[in-house]
């Protein structure tokens, strides 16, 4: 009987629907009992973000260039990993702060700098770039680099340059101390 069985089973179904009828059939019941056990786990879902900015230094030399946009030298760039939620939007923001002279008598104004972000971040799994082009600062978070959500999140090894311009107009002439600017890098 198991030969009849065999030979119209194989006939008609691949071989692992044999082998799993066969089991039904040949298997006692008691080999289906079920028991408990525990399952551990551990799961790792690192931090948002780590990033670093180096050679953070702006300067601005306007003493011969008088212009809406004349140039500042920087080398500060922005390095680090991000692992954001699935869609979310990760922003990489600069805020701004005012610049005083030694005495808090002339200020410069954030928004008197123009910031273009240059990005060459890696990672094949991340929403639509939109990066700073003469973008003014502000002392609120504006955006040097912004990638939309994506599905999956964005997982990016983070990779920014910043530039900045001056509106030479709106300096008074005078000595100023440095300012400290934040860089912050968020999801939403």
């Amino acid at each position: 009987m198991l030969q009849r069985f065999f030979a119209a089973v194989t006939g008609s179904a691949p071989i692992v629907a044999v082998a799993l009828a066969l089991t039904a059939i040949v298997m006692p019941s008691y080999a289906f009992a079920a028991s408990t056990g525990i399952v551990s786990l551990t799961i790792n879902a690192p931090v948002l973000a780590t990033i670093t900015v180096t050679s953070g230094t702006v300067t601005c030399n306007i003493s011969a260039v008088v212009s809406l946009t004349a140039p500042c030298t920087t080398s500060a760039t922005i390095t680090g990993d991000v692992r954001s939620t699935a869609n979310t939007i990760t922003n990489l923001t600069v805020t701004g702060a005012a610049v005083n002279n030694s005495t808090a008598t002339n200020s410069i104004a954030a928004s008197t700098f123009k910031m273009t972000c240059t990005d060459t971040s890696t990672g094949s799994v991340h929403g639509t770039l939109t990066v700073a082009n003469a973008t003014p600062l502000s002392t609120s978070a504006v955006a040097c680099a912004s990638w939309a959500s994506h599905s999956a999140g964005n997982v990016l090894n983070i990779s920014d340059a910043l530039g900045f311009t001056i509106d030479s107009f709106l300096v008074p002439a005078d000595t100023y101390t440095a300012a400290n600017w934040t860089v912050t890098l968020s999801a939403s």
